[in-house]
């Protein structure tokens, strides 16, 4: 009786195994699914991020440190309301245009980290090589930063359209500005044949 209850331990104890085997099995290929699919996101968010027109933005900020130059070099006497307000707008908006591009570049370079990321988590999982509790923890730890890099470059994203929506508004008042204080004529530098 006492050999046979041996045994049974001895068989249980080896099923308990097996099965605790096959279930960190699953545990890894749910994790690796749930890192690919994370990958993907990222991937996306970073596809969407570089339909961001870089050459309008380029153009607008030129355009905003040319023209902050002819103001803070030329408009020093008093100016309307409506002017006031114009260059209130216009460098609001022009200094949020500099900023995006700033952010941009911060988020390309945040992407490619949590990239090489994940893909070092995917190849630690695929060899077993962390164990399951672990590899949960930090999946979860990059899901969460991944979902705020994502969320972040949408709002840099809102910022950036509209931004350059106000800051097309506050160009012709600006220009009419400049133009009053220039003689007619627009500083030669911004004279391109691409329209904001």
């Amino acid at each position: 009786m006492i050999q046979g209850f041996k045994y049974c331990f001895v068989f249980l104890f080896f099923a308990g195994l097996i099965f605790q085997s096959c279930n960190r099995n699953d545990i890894y290929a749910l994790e690796i699914k749930a890192l690919d699919s994370l990958s993907g996101a990222v991937n996306a968010f970073a596809k969407e991020s570089e339909k961001t027109d870089t050459l309008i933005l380029n153009k607008a900020i030129l355009r905003y440190n040319q023209y902050k130059q002819f103001i803070q070099q030329n408009i020093t006497d008093t100016v309307s309301k409506t002017e006031a307000d114009f260059i209130q707008q216009f460098y609001a908006s022009g200094n949020s245009l500099v900023n995006f591009d700033l952010n941009r570049k911060s988020v390309v370079a945040r992407i490619k980290l949590v990239n090489s990321q994940l893909e070092k988590l995917k190849s630690d999982a695929k060899n077993k090589v962390i164990d399951e509790e672990k590899l949960i923890e930090y999946t979860n730890l990059e899901k969460k930063q991944a979902n705020n890099l994502v969320d972040a470059g949408q709002a840099q994203q809102k910022i950036f359209y509209t931004s350059l929506q106000e800051f097309k508004t506050s160009l012709k008042g600006i220009e009419a500005l400049i133009k009053v204080r220039n003689n007619g004529q627009l500083p030669v530098v911004i004279k391109d044949t691409l329209s904001l």
